[in-house]
């Protein structure tokens, strides 16, 4: 629904060049970076940063071992 809303409103004002449609690599969810997050962000939220980052973390350790 938060979405629809900040599609509409990006519309309604003409300002569609800051928003952009987000997929999380992570999750799949599809959000929006530019509207609440930043333009470059990469995730929907710190949780799927967090979660991503140890999966990274995971595949370097099993490289080393």
């Amino acid at each position: 629904m938060a979405v629809a809303m900040v599609l509409a409103e990006a519309e309604w004002t003409g300002d569609t060049r800051m928003i952009r449609l987000l997929t999380c690599p992570e999750c799949g969810r599809i959000t929006f970076a530019g509207a609440d997050r930043r333009r470059d962000a990469v995730y929907c939220s710190g949780r799927c940063r967090s979660r991503a980052w140890r999966r990274r973390a995971a595949r370097r350790a099993r490289r080393e071992a």
